[in-house]
């Protein structure tokens, strides 16, 4: 106040300035005091001015101030930015400093024509966000543009998401919304596709590394139909060179090298199928029996050469369910040959069995007679690349879990009371699946 009372006397200047008072009952006190110069017939004649009580409108601008600089840094820990604007007449009405920030303008160096924030758009994005835009605007709606690129000026490129809610009370174009950065949420996701990629690799890498385990099961499968083919052929050639030819014989020789021909094509397909790499994953109702059938067939020589019993205990109202069939086909395949390996020193007995649990799932449990398992740490079996076997990858049972989990269910496995042990997985009943 000396101050500006010493300016005043010396340049017989006015002010408008808000001070602070301190009153007998030493109460603090916003005053506004206004000055101005009385000159007459120019000559400076003194001052006229008045004072008042601001102390409730300086409290609240403060209070204001401080509630904004809470959302300035609320918004900018969210990265979340709002605004409100005409998109029609360009005009604007309010942007937070994250709203700046977000399109990579600094907020300090004042306002900035709507048309710039507009050219940080990515060339590829500027037409649909426009389009999306001035479609929301003739319509006189909402809109929610839920990803687009901007550019910073430095080259860095960062996802944006705009939701602008439209004042219907208001003119023509008139929204306020909020701007998000999504970046970390696309990235996220784009790392998500990635291992969905590697884990895809891995568990056909895990098939094929099943190949050579199966290659003599699969020429026991093979050799039955195609020794009965050759056979049926002789046959019907016998009954072709008779004189006259015995053509219903042939006939019936010819239909038996049909039925033995597409048997040993239905195997090399089942084959195919299972090993097959970049087949998208199609969900259909899928009868578990027969899966198990199927893998039984396969796996056969491999018990007989191991002395290997397989059981299957399946309740005849076993519900069909709503799964990849060739996914299961692979979790069957790592469990029962998880089973046969714990087992092929000494023989055993492989019992596959079914049950509805309490929850309404299908529970299927694989039980041996073999090993066992590490009397601890018994879930760190299904990690990644954690094996208990010499030349084991470590991948099976991972890609197990991940495959039964993904269908919605669960596996574990425990120890048995007298040998061996059991792994257990549930999956959605199919009407569970269908709800």
């Amino acid at each position: 106040m000396a101050e500006t009372i010493k300016r005043m006397q010396q340049e017989h200047r006015g002010f408008d300035q808000i001070e602070r008072i301190i009153r007998p009952d030493g109460q603090l006190r916003y005053v506004r005091a206004v000055a101005v110069p009385v000159v007459e017939q120019g000559v400076f004649k003194g001052f006229v001015g008045t004072t008042m009580d601001v102390t409730e409108h300086q409290l609240l601008a403060e209070e204001l101030r401080r509630e904004r600089a809470y959302l300035n840094e609320a918004q900018s820990l969210a990265h979340i930015g709002s605004w409100a604007t005409n998109f029609y007449t360009k005009h604007i009405f309010h942007l937070s400093d994250e709203t700046f920030r977000l399109h990579g303008f600094d907020p300090r160096n004042g306002p900035i024509p709507l048309e710039r924030f507009f050219d940080t758009i990515h060339p590829e994005d500027r037409a649909a966000v426009t389009a999306a835009l001035e479609h929301a605007i003739h319509a006189r709606a909402d809109y929610d543009i839920r990803e687009f690129r901007v550019c910073y000026p430095e080259g860095t490129i960062r996802f944006l998401r705009t939701i602008g809610h439209h004042n219907r009370s208001g003119e023509l174009g008139e929204y306020v919304g909020i701007t998000m950065d999504v970046t970390e949420r696309k990235q996220a996701e784009q790392e998500r596709e990635k291992l969905r990629q590697l884990e895809a690799d891995l568990a056909h890498i895990n098939r094929v590394n099943m190949m050579g385990e199966l290659a003599a099961a699969l020429a026991h499968e093979i050799k039955q139909p195609i020794a009965a083919s050759i056979t049926s052929a002789n046959a019907c050639l016998r009954w072709l060179a008779h004189d006259p030819p015995d053509l219903d014989r042939a006939r019936a020789a010819a239909v038996r090298i049909e039925q033995d021909g597409n048997r040993a094509a239905d195997v090399i397909n089942r084959l195919r199928s299972f090993y097959k790499k970049g087949t998208p994953p199609e969900r259909g109702i899928v009868d578990l029996k027969e899966i198990i059938r199927e893998m039984t067939a396969l796996l056969r020589k491999e018990t007989v050469r191991h002395s290997i019993k397989i059981h299957s205990d399946l309740n005849e109202d076993m519900p069909n369910v709503l799964a990849d069939r060739v996914q299961l086909q692979q979790v069957f395949m790592n469990l029962m040959l998880n089973a046969i390996e714990a087992m092929k020193d000494g023989g055993g007995k492989l019992t596959i069995t079914s049950r509805r649990t309490p929850e309404g799932q299908l529970s299927v449990s694989i039980e041996d007679t073999g090993v066992g398992l590490p009397a601890e740490n018994t879930e760190r079996i299904f990690d990644a690349f954690h094996s208990t076997k010499p030349q084991g990858t470590g991948m099976g049972l991972a890609i197990t879990r991940s495959i039964v989990e993904a269908h919605g269910g669960r596996v574990w496995a425990t120890v048995n009371q007298e040998a061996g042990a059991t792994f257990h997985f549930t999956l959605p009943a199919r009407a569970e699946a269908d709800a």
